[in-house]
């Protein structure tokens, strides 16, 4: 099946540093570009402007609100979901441009791998997400979830399949700007929890750190990374601690 017409679908808040390559890199695939923006007080409308986008302002809820909201925004059956900081390369806008003429399956896994400084291409041994990122909306759609951005089916037989080539995953700005991210998400993780009536004991917080960061350092791989896999993996460690410690609190609060 061709797909006659393609959205790519984006939320953004203060992208400029980002948008710019995020948009070049998809531009000849799409046939419309919506960005939903939470407030950007930067140059991000002028760069969508620039690549003739759709330009919403949506007020900042949570993940999952967002990118269901944006995805509502589209025109077309079928749409493409980045994020402001993912760069299609050069070999998936190929591989992408092949399925538009021929979709065989209702949704497409795309590979996400992380990048940081001096990193020239992405490394596919290095642990990475595959998340479904092209799909049909009669068959897949965002769930909507709270703070989730999972995409579900909305037919039982609805089918999926992996590309075979990758997406940067540009997330890391600076040091300070990641722990300021992890900070405001274990706040979010917390509180997920708190609403879903977990009930973690307080040891969680005992090993959490060491065990995340082997797992993600030893069996993620990313020990092939250099001294930036070791950085992002203490981070990640630092954030699972958060979030339980997080949660200790918001449970002494409430008692």
């Amino acid at each position: 099946m061709k797909i006659e017409k393609l959205s790519l679908y984006i939320i953004a808040c203060n992208e400029e540093k980002r948008l710019t390559k995020t948009l070049e890199a998809a531009k000849s695939l799409v046939d419309e570009i919506v960005i939903v923006d939470s407030g950007s007080t930067d140059n991000t409308k002028k760069i969508a402007e620039k690549y003739n986008a759709k330009f919403i302002f949506h007020e900042w809820h949570d993940y999952g609100t967002q990118v269901k909201f944006a995805e509502e925004q589209c025109a077309n059956k079928w749409v493409l979901r980045l994020d402001a900081d993912e760069i299609l390369t050069p070999e998936l806008v190929k591989e992408l441009a092949e399925i538009k003429l021929n979709a065989e399956y209702d949704g497409y896994k795309l590979r996400l791998c992380d990048m940081f400084p001096g990193m020239k291409r992405p490394n596919k041994l290095v642990k990475h997400f595959k998340l479904i990122r092209l799909y049909n909306r009669d068959c897949w759609t965002m769930s909507g979830e709270y703070d989730h951005d999972d995409v579900i089916k909305l037919k039982p037989d609805a089918t999926a399949y992996t590309c075979k080539n990758l997406v940067e995953h540009h997330s890391f700005l600076s040091i300070h700007h990641t722990v300021n991210k992890y900070n405001n998400a274990s706040d979010t993780l917390a509180k997920r929890a708190m609403a879903q009536n977990k009930n973690y004991s307080a040891w969680r917080m005992f090993g959490a750190s060491t065990l995340e960061f082997l797992k993600i350092y030893i069996l993620g791989r990313f020990f092939l990374l250099g001294w930036w896999g070791f950085i992002h993996c203490m981070n990640l460690a630092y954030l699972r601690f958060l979030k339980f410690s997080k949660f200790y609190e918001l449970t002494h609060k409430k008692n």
